[in-house]
């Protein structure tokens, strides 16, 4: 059930892509596009004594993001911009003391589908800033952690594992499963550049999500969600 959800989403964004394109557009540019993204967790229980333990410290997980976009140009002002992304996002929590450590990496990987609203600054010439905002949602395709250690002053030696999250990490004591879908919204700043009837475009957004990230088989789901720093750069034709 939950595939067609998705395909649907997907069909709704094309068909809704093109409609706009036949029916309201000046123009559009189609194109690629990627960056890096900076991605942590957000919400009471991401404080890394609370997830990880004491002295420990939360610190971004880098991941590429990347896909497919439009920008399809409503006025002088105003454009939309939905895209079609694989997003690697998820955390990182460290501990280290007195040459020991045990480090922790949450690797969450998501196609996500925003749908941006953009403002252009009004300049003349073939350079466009803009902000823009939108909505977003996404699946989760693929859920790990890995988890490197040197423990040996407390019996746990040194090591290193990467599993799956879901039926092999805990929360409270229970076994956790990750929630594939996650929305929120997304903001930021940007620039497109006109080139020979090219289109190069830069933006930095940060996207806040909604979602808990994670649902225990007994008790209360923690509350864990997404926060993610993006720079991204595309070329459209």
């Amino acid at each position: 059930m939950k595939k067609y959800v998705i395909l649907l989403l997907i069909g709704f964004c094309v068909f809704f892509m093109f409609s706009i394109n036949q029916t309201f557009a000046q123009y559009a540019y189609f194109g690629l596009k990627g960056g890096v993204n900076f991605s942590y967790f957000r919400g009471e229980d991401a404080d890394p004594e609370t997830f990880w333990g004491s002295g420990s410290e939360q610190k971004p997980r880098i991941g590429f993001v990347g896909g497919v976009y439009s920008t399809i140009v409503l006025t002088k002002i105003f454009a939309v911009q939905p895209e079609l992304l694989f997003s690697m996002m998820g955390t990182k929590y460290d501990w280290e003391e007195a040459g020991e450590y045990d480090y922790l990496v949450m690797k969450l990987n998501y196609i996500q589908l925003p749908v941006l609203l953009k403002a252009y600054i009004p300049l003349e010439g073939d350079i466009k800033p803009n902000i823009f905002v939108g909505g977003y949602v996404s699946y989760n395709v693929s859920s790990k952690y890995s988890n490197e250690w040197h423990l040996p002053s407390y019996g746990y030696g040194s090591g290193n594992i990467e599993e799956d999250i879901d039926g092999n990490m805990t929360w409270s004591g229970s076994p956790v499963e990750t929630n594939k879908f996650d929305y929120g919204i997304s903001f930021g700043l940007g620039s497109d550049f006109i080139v020979k009837g090219y289109q190069l475009t830069l933006d930095a957004r940060y996207s806040m999500g909604f979602a808990k990230l994670f649902t225990p088989e007994v008790g209360t789901e923690p509350d864990l969600k997404n926060g993610v720093f993006s720079i991204m750069v595309g070329f459209g034709f």
